[in-house]
């Protein structure tokens, strides 16, 4: 019996659970006498009877066949590449330091390795993923792209607008015939080509993406610090498709700051969030329990700042719990015991706190990074971290609010969840400096799943940054108000696909731009500005916007 058959008799049993998928798996591979077949296979016998027309397609039965369904439960396929290693500004003592990798990465992380083993080309790490990701029985139409490896900005220019041209190059040559509109792109580095001539030749690329290409890029991560943020930079990033930005903040807390060598002070880092917010953008910060010069107590407070200070506020948080590495400067000091970390109970239990004091609005990204426990010398060694808060917390009868914890893709919910659970819509309001921000979610009526949300930001109007209103092509960027990121939440669905039981693909983005078209109305502002990634423009071009330099627009 070949696996196409295999598949076949597993599809007749007609399992409506991971777990009877599994145990049916189990049963006729028995029955045959061979080994376990892996889900890949399966997947990929089961997709060539779909070619065939021998089946109907079944989505709970590709969900229970795809490896590592969690990649894909936000509603978007996240791809993240690496720079090349380069020089980093930043004296940080925790930061570990390896000659092969950039500032901050061990060669033993899993994206950091990968990158590593394809000498850190973005062509090939975003050809190799995406590869991976539709072998793994996930869609790939719709990605996130997240580049990491350092401080952004202090990369030479052309070095950044190469990265992305390749980038790009990549998702739309995945299905493309002819190779390339720029085949010498690959070698750019090395010849006289200009940031001017990458740019065009990125332009090219992102219209195709944008029009054509199957493969599209939805929005794009830059991570950098926040000394960095300037006007110009921000023009660049937004010239490149840049839609969000990671900015380690580590800690609000000069003293800290100061101790640790971080290289710049809080009042900078708000700065970068004021321009960041101007310019439309979503931050996500990072926070860095378990510094020196810290205690489990004041790490509570300081996280708690973030969602009362309105210079702070963010839209995400990765919160990385500070560990030693043996590369770091940290490590000496470690050794000499000058610094010593508090206790995994008190980080345990500061964890707890930090989770039940997010706001409803903010997601919680990340709880730690993905450092191998034999690289740790001192500090967190949890690895699974977050589903160790999660059961414990549900012991307690805690919950977390923020948003990845309620997302649709998160909850156990019957295929009938829209039915039963029908959306409601949502609107929190909270002040920021040099704005008001606006929080529209569809969730159910007791706000513990959300469906999709909107971030709407009204700039307050007697501020202004002429200079980065210039450098962005805006007369004034006050008069104008922001829909800064707008996300429907549930198992990723090709484009032009329907499935009753999930939540994209059944108007709610649209409903939810329509409520901000009537905020913004109503408080006077004539155009609505959206920070769109590239490969989603044609979903705003549907509802009246048109690009305007690097935003979607529309006169309201």
């Amino acid at each position: 019996m070949n696996i196409e058959q295999i598949i076949t008799k597993i599809i007749s049993f007609q399992p409506t659970t991971r777990a009877e998928f599994d145990d049916v798996k189990r049963k006729v591979c028995n029955k045959l006498s061979i080994n376990q077949i892996s889900n890949r296979d399966l997947l990929q016998a089961y997709q060539n009877l779909l070619k065939k027309k021998r089946v109907e397609p079944d989505k709970i039965l590709e969900r229970f066949m795809r490896k590592a369904d969690i990649r894909t439960l936000s509603g978007v396929a996240v791809v993240t590449s690496l720079c090349k290693p380069y020089n980093c500004p930043g004296k940080c003592i925790y930061c570990p330091t390896e000659a092969r990798m950039p500032k901050s990465y061990l060669a033993s992380e899993p994206a950091a390795a990968r990158a590593l083993a394809l000498q850190f080309d973005p062509y090939e790490q975003m050809t190799r993923r995406i590869e991976m990701l539709r072998l793994s029985g996930h869609p790939t139409d719709k990605i996130e792209y997240i580049i990491k490896g350092g401080s952004w900005n202090v990369y030479p220019l052309k070095y950044q607008y190469w990265f992305i041209l390749e980038s790009f190059r990549a998702a739309n040559n995945l299905e493309r015939s002819e190779r390339s509109l720029f085949e010498a792109s690959s070698n750019a580095l090395k010849s006289d080509s200009s940031v001017a001539s990458l740019l065009r030749n990125l332009k090219k690329e992102q219209n195709y993406n944008d029009k054509i290409a199957k493969h599209k890029i939805i929005g794009l991560t830059l991570e950098t610090r926040p000394d960095c943020i300037t006007p110009d930079t921000i023009h660049h990033m937004r010239q490149m498709g840049c839609t969000r930005i990671e900015l380690g903040l580590q800690a609000p807390d000069d003293k800290i700051l100061k101790l640790v060598k971080r290289g710049h002070t809080v009042e900078q880092f708000k700065d970068a969030m004021l321009l960041l917010r101007q310019a439309g953008f979503k931050v996500d910060l990072h926070f860095m329990p378990d510094l020196p010069g810290t205690t489990a107590k004041h790490d509570v407070e300081m996280y708690k700042s973030l969602f009362t200070d309105p210079g702070f506020k963010p839209d995400m948080v990765k919160i990385y719990p500070c560990t030693v590495i043996k590369t770091a400067d940290l490590y000496k000091w470690y050794k000499q015991k000058k610094y010593k970390p508090y206790s995994e109970k008190k980080l345990f239990e500061a964890l707890i706190v930090m989770k039940i004091s997010t706001p409803r609005y903010c997601r919680i990204s990340r709880l730690i990074r993905d450092i191998p426990d034999n690289e740790i010398m001192g500090g967190n060694m949890i690895t699974n971290l977050r589903q160790n808060l999660k059961k414990e917390m549900a012991i307690r009868g805690l919950k977390c609010e923020c948003l990845r914890c309620r997302e649709v893709g998160h909850s156990t919910l019957p295929p009938n969840h829209l039915t039963t659970l029908p959306p409601k819509l949502f609107v929190d309001k909270y002040e920021t400096t040099g704005g008001t921000e606006y929080f529209l979610s569809y969730e159910d009526k007791k706000r513990q799943v959300v469906y999709g949300f909107l971030r709407l930001r009204l700039p307050n109007k007697e501020k202004n940054n002429s200079n980065l209103s210039s450098l962005l092509g805006f007369s004034s960027l006050s008069s104008i108000s922001f829909i800064r990121e707008l996300h429907t939440y549930g198992q990723l669905l090709e484009l032009g696909t329907k499935n009753k039981s999930a939540s994209q693909h059944k108007g709610l983005g649209k409903k939810l731009v329509e409520e901000a078209e009537k905020i913004a109305k109503k408080n006077r502002y004539k155009k609505l500005a959206v920070i769109s990634g590239v490969g989603v423009r044609g979903y705003y071009r549907k509802l009246g916007y048109k690009l305007e330099k690097t935003y979607m627009t529309k006169n309201i």
